[in-house]
């Protein structure tokens, strides 16, 4: 499986580098795509010593490769908005919104309720 998080939808998990350090068990392939650059991110993971496989910067472009880069048997895209649903569907990605794809793996995140 080749696992994708939005920036937003990760920067909501209580600990980011433990997620993807555990993500890293049970997929493939784990990358991060953002609005912008996500470099601060980036720093705070490498400090970590957490790595990730991608990191994209145009969520529908990157998205949109992901398929073709990674050949997995799924492609799961975890956001938090209907508009990370739609673009995920639209480029045939599974989608999972955060709050369900931190109650299947165990994360704990801030909710917004």
């Amino acid at each position: 499986m080749t696992l994708v998080l939005r920036c937003a939808a990760l920067e909501e998990l209580e600990d980011p580098p433990a997620a993807i350090r555990d993500a890293r068990t049970w997929t493939r392939y784990v990358g991060i795509v953002a609005d912008g650059s996500p470099e601060t991110l980036l720093a705070a993971l490498d400090r970590r010593d957490v790595e990730v496989d991608f990191v994209g910067e145009d969520p529908i472009a990157d998205l949109a490769s992901v398929r073709q880069r990674f050949p997995t048997e799924r492609h799961v895209f975890v956001g938090r908005s209907d508009e990370d649903q739609r673009t995920a569907r639209s480029l045939g990605l599974e989608f999972l919104p955060l709050s369900e794809a931190a109650s299947k793996a165990g994360w704990s995140y801030h909710s917004e309720e």
